[in-house]
C-alpha cells in the first residue's frame, strides 16, 4: 500500500471504488488524445479487467490526488524480460522500473503538478524498492509531457520509432531515463543529445572530464571537448562565454590557445559548447616545483604576458558582459540574511556584517576594468612538452571586471595553487598594478568563500 502526501500532492493505492474515477476520465477525449488513444471505447467491465491485470512483476497502481480532489492515474512497474526488449533497454544488475501517468482533470494540466508527482515517485523507489534507474516512454509529440518529465530529471536517451500504437498508426516515441547515482552526467543521454543536435557528429568515444553542480565537460572521441549546462534559463552564461571566445580569438596576438568554438546550441533548458581539445599537461604546484629556476622563469613571464595583452584590449565590442564582482558578493550576503539569517549563529552573523562592512569601505573595485578571465586559477593552465604555457581553457566566468581578479588564484596559499610567491612574482611582471591592492583583493576574495559556499 502506498499512502505519500508532499504539499498540496497525494499519492494512494487504486481501491475499487477507483475505477469510476478511471472510467469517467478514459472517456474524456481530452485525455485519452495523449494517454490511451480517442479510438479507444471503454466500458465500466472493460475498466476494471484493464486496470486488475496481473503482471509478470511487480506493478504498483495509484491514484494521484491534489489539495484532496483525485485528479490523475499512475502505475509504476518493476522491469522484466519483455520490457526489456520493448524498450531496447539493456538488463543488467541495476533495479530498473517503469512508470506511466495522466492528469484525467484537465483544468490540473500544466500546473506542475506532474514533475512533482514524478519527483515524489523517484523518492519511493529509491527508498522503498532501491532503485538505480526510473525509465519511461512518451510519445514524441507529447511535448508537455516531455516537458514536465525534464523538469523533473528524466532525460532522453533513445529514439523509439513505431513503438506504440496509438489511433490505428505505428507512434514514434522517446525512451527517457533517470538515474540517482549519474543523472547529470548520464553517458547515454548526452550521446543522444549530442547526435541528435549536430546531425554531423557521431560519438564514438565519450569520457567524463568534470562536472560542477548544473554542467558537464565531455571528451569526446578523444579529440572534441564538450561542455553542456542544464539550467532553465540559464543558458545566456554560454551564448556570453562563446562570445569571448570568438573575440579572444580574433583579437589576441599569441600562440597560447584558448578555446575555439566548432559546436554552440543554446535553448532555455540545455546549452552546449564544444570545441577541439587543446593539448597539454594541467599546472600542479608538483609539476611547477620540478622545474628549473629557469623554466620557472619563463612560465611566469608566459602568464604575465598573457594576462597584459587580454586586459588591454579594447573591449568596446564586447561591452555588454560586464560582471560586478561587488555587486554580486553584496547580493549573496543579502539573500543569506533574508533567507537563512534566523538560522545562523551570531559568529555566523557577526562574519556577514563584517564582511559587507569590508566590501562598503574598500575602494579596490573602483580600479581598473578590462576582459578577465575571472577564475584564472592552475586547473585551467595548459603546458606544452617544454613546460611553457600553450593554453588556458574554462572563460565560463569571463567578462568586463576588475583587473585585480584574475590575479586571485594566482596570489591564493593553497594545496591546488603554487603560492603567494608565485603570483607576486607574476604581478611584477605585468607590471603598472598595485600589488597591495592586488592582494587585498585576493583577501576579500577568499573572506567571501564561505559566504558562496553557503
Amino acid at each position: 500500500m502506498i499512502d505519500i502526501t508532499k504539499d498540496d500532492i497525494k499519492i494512494r493505492t487504486l481501491i475499487e471504488s477507483d475505477y469510476k474515477l478511471l472510467y469517467k476520465w478514459l472517456i474524456d477525449e481530452r485525455v485519452l488524445e495523449f494517454y490511451e488513444g480517442r479510438d479507444k471505447k471503454y466500458t465500466k467491465e472493460k475498466i476494471v479487467e484493464h486496470f486488475s491485470e496481473e503482471w509478470e512483476d511487480e506493478v504498483i497502481r495509484v491514484i494521484i490526488e491534489y489539495q484532496g480532489k483525485p485528479i490523475g492515474y499512475g502505475q509504476i512497474y518493476k522491469m522484466y524480460n519483455e520490457l526489456y526488449e520493448d524498450y531496447h533497454y539493456p538488463k543488467s544488475s541495476e533495479v530498473v522500473y517503469g512508470m506511466d501517468q495522466f492528469i484525467g482533470e484537465p483544468e490540473y494540466w500544466s500546473k506542475g503538478i506532474g514533475t512533482k508527482y514524478t519527483k515524489m515517485v523517484f523518492d519511493f523507489l529509491r527508498k522503498e524498492k532501491g532503485a538505480d534507474a526510473v525509465i519511461l516512454d512518451p510519445h514524441q509529440n507529447n511535448l508537455r509531457a516531455i516537458k514536465s518529465y525534464q523538469k523533473a530529471g528524466f532525460r532522453i536517451i533513445g529514439y523509439l520509432p513505431k513503438h506504440e500504437l496509438h489511433e490505428g498508426k505505428k507512434v514514434d516515441c522517446y525512451l527517457m531515463e533517470y538515474r540517482y547515482e549519474d543523472n547529470l552526467i548520464n553517458i547515454k543521454a548526452t550521446k543522444y543529445l549530442l547526435e541528435h543536435t549536430f546531425s554531423n557528429l557521431i560519438v564514438k568515444t565519450i569520457e567524463v572530464l568534470r562536472s560542477g553542480n548544473d554542467s558537464v565537460a565531455y571528451l569526446i572521441n578523444d579529440e572534441l571537448v564538450f561542455k553542456i549546462k542544464f539550467s532553465f534559463g540559464k543558458s545566456e552564461i554560454y551564448e556570453r562565454e562563446k562570445t569571448i571566445y570568438d573575440f579572444l580569438n580574433k583579437s589576441l596576438d599569441t600562440n597560447i590557445k584558448i578555446p575555439s568554438v566548432e559546436y554552440s546550441y543554446s535553448t532555455e533548458d540545455v546549452a552546449i559548447l564544444g570545441y577541439k581539445k587543446i593539448e597539454g599537461k594541467f599546472l600542479t604546484p608538483k609539476i611547477y616545483y620540478s622545474l628549473t629556476c629557469d623554466e620557472q622563469q619563463l612560465l611566469k613571464l608566459d602568464i604575465a604576458n598573457f594576462l597584459r595583452q587580454m586586459h588591454n584590449l579594447d573591449y568596446s565590442e564586447i561591452k555588454k558582459y560586464v560582471i560586478d564582482n561587488k555587486q554580486k558578493m553584496l547580493e549573496s550576503c543579502n539573500l543569506l540574511k533574508d533567507k537563512l539569517y534566523d538560522d545562523f549563529t551570531n559568529v555566523e552573523r557577526e562574519y556577514i556584517e563584517s564582511f559587507i562592512k569590508i566590501l562598503s569601505s574598500t575602494t579596490i573595485f573602483k580600479d581598473k576594468k578590462c576582459l578577465c578571465h575571472n577564475d584564472f586559477s592552475c586547473n585551467h593552465l595548459l603546458l606544452d612538452k617544454n613546460n611553457r604555457l600553450c593554453g588556458v581553457i574554462d572563460f565560463g566566468d569571463s567578462g568586463i571586471t576588475d583587473e585585480y581578479s584574475d590575479f586571485v588564484y594566482l596570489l591564493e596559499d593553497s594545496e591546488k595553487e603554487i603560492g603567494t610567491f608565485f603570483g607576486v612574482d607574476i604581478v611584477n611582471l605585468y607590471g603598472n598594478i598595485d600589488i597591495e591592492k592586488a592582494k587585498e583583493y585576493q583577501d576579500i576574495i577568499e573572506k567571501y568563500y564561505p559566504i558562496r559556499s553557503v
